[in-house]
């Protein structure tokens, strides 16, 4: 298994945590903020993990890596910026669902790459 499908298979755990609270929030649930925390560490960890990969890659590197790196990056820093500074007590639905197609745009992109 290559450092790309690794990358991919973390990034997809996590938007499987991120659309299990994307059903929180839709069924008006509230659920505690380690769940966020830990989503949020654990997509930095594996867009660290991509951007390694990436690296590794040299000129084989395919650009859809690049650009699945650039999304992930995005959505990692519009996730923040939304629900930690912005909404922080208040994540609407609409948010995250804008986040969530950012997460998955990145996944698609980084299939392609990796498979």
């Amino acid at each position: 298994m290559s450092l790309f499908q690794m990358a991919f298979w973390a990034l997809a755990a996590i938007a499987a945590g991120g659309v299990l609270m994307t059903a929180l929030i839709a069924a008006k649930v509230r659920f505690p903020s380690f769940l966020g925390l830990g989503h949020g560490l654990g997509a930095i960890a594996a867009t660290g993990l991509l951007f390694v990969a990436n690296l590794r890659g040299e000129a084989e590197t395919p650009a859809l890596a690049w650009w699945a790196l650039a999304v992930f990056t995005t959505g990692i820093v519009g996730g923040l910026g939304l629900f930690r500074v912005l909404f922080r007590d208040n994540a609407t639905l609409p948010l995250a669902l804008m986040h969530g197609s950012l997460g998955a745009l990145g996944l698609y992109l980084l299939y392609q790459a990796s498979f």
